[in-house]
């Protein structure tokens, strides 16, 4: 009994090491964030559709702020450091894998379905920019698509998208 409990600690020990995450982060080499005392976060306005809610980006900012400021930093709007928050949403038309009507196997009955659809897919990303050097310094960005568990709307994968975020600054 106790090697079935080591297998099994184990393989879950694994599968939750080997998860991926669906962030992809960069900076520069000389970036740190210990050399700042403040930051600001501003949303883009300019480009975002009437099917985001902005309650959502909002709280998604809120988020992010709190956990800034429980690293040390000061929230203050004349800042130098800017994290400047943009979110997208973009279609894309798949169609079904199954494009044959007959095989060995089966005769398909529906020979005149319509097997093209649209995906939604949501794009968030968040540069972090000095004001001063006039360069973005850091940047993440995550992709998901509609109705998936990843998406800021839930308040737990918003959590979790902020805490990778600041994992990363470590």
């Amino acid at each position: 009994m106790k090697k079935i409990t080591i297998l099994f600690s184990l393989i879950l020990l694994i599968g939750c090491s080997t998860t991926q995450s669906n962030i992809k982060i960069d900076s520069i080499e000389t970036f740190s964030l210990n050399n700042y005392n403040d930051f600001n976060i501003k949303i883009n306005n300019s480009n975002i559709s009437a099917e985001v809610n902005p309650i959502v980006l909002e709280q998604f900012k809120e988020n992010l702020k709190n956990a800034i400021q429980e690293t040390g930093l000061k929230y203050n709007k004349d800042s130098n450091l800017i994290f400047d928050i943009n979110f997208a949403t973009k279609d894309t038309v798949e169609s079904d894998r199954m494009n044959h009507y007959y095989s060995r196997y089966y005769w398909d009955y529906y020979m005149y379905r319509d097997d093209v659809y649209t995906v939604t897919e949501n794009i968030l990303r968040v540069n972090l920019k000095d004001i001063e050097q006039e360069k973005t310094v850091w940047t993440v960005v995550t992709i998901w698509r509609d109705g998936s568990s990843r998406s800021i709307s839930y308040d737990e994968a918003s959590n979790i998208l902020v805490d990778e975020i600041m994992i990363s600054f470590l």
